[in-house]
Formats: structure tokens, sequence, C-alpha cells
């Protein structure tokens, strides 16, 4: 179709909220995620930007800008996590 696919867009999104929900220490897992498709892009790098929105102890909410190298927002992923009470560290060392 002559322009980057939806789902190596999601990826983007997806690894820019696991990095942003993760970022406190505390293991989290998404929960539920949508994504809206604003503008197709046919070259360039993608950009994503996670922010967040929302959280609380056991969950958060993010917001992920995904913009092309003209700043032209592409997509917007919303995602929430559930906060474990784990460390992230603990779940890492347990699950390798």
């Amino acid at each position: 179709m002559g322009s980057a696919q939806g789902g190596a867009i999601f990826t983007l999104a997806d690894f820019a909220f696991a990095a942003a929900s993760n970022a406190h220490g505390t293991a989290a897992v998404g929960i539920n995620v949508s994504i809206t498709y604003l503008k197709g892009v046919q070259s360039g790098v993608l950009t994503a930007e996670a922010r967040e929105v929302g959280l609380n102890p056991k969950l958060g909410s993010y917001t992920v800008d995904i913009r092309d190298e003209t700043s032209a927002l592409i997509a917007v992923f919303q995602g929430l996590v559930y906060r474990k009470s784990e460390s992230l560290e603990s779940v890492v060392q347990r699950d390798s």
C-alpha cells in the first residue's frame, strides 16, 4: 500500500509504553491498549514519546504519540497498566 505497516507502528508505540510504565521500578503489565492512526507515512524515521497521564499504586495510564521526521502526528496510542506488587528487578531475575 506504499506506507508503513500498522503493526510496526503499534510495536514502536508499545515499546515506548512498556519503557515508560516500568520506569518507576515496579513491574507493570499492559491490561488495555488502543491505537488511532491519523496519517500514513511512506518513508523516514518515526519517533515515539510516552507520557504518563495517571498513576496510582495499582494502575497507570499512558499516552504515546508517534511522529514523523517533520513532527507530524502519525498515531496516538493509549495504554493502561496493572502495577504488580513486585519490583521490576525481582521479576527479571526470577524469569531469567
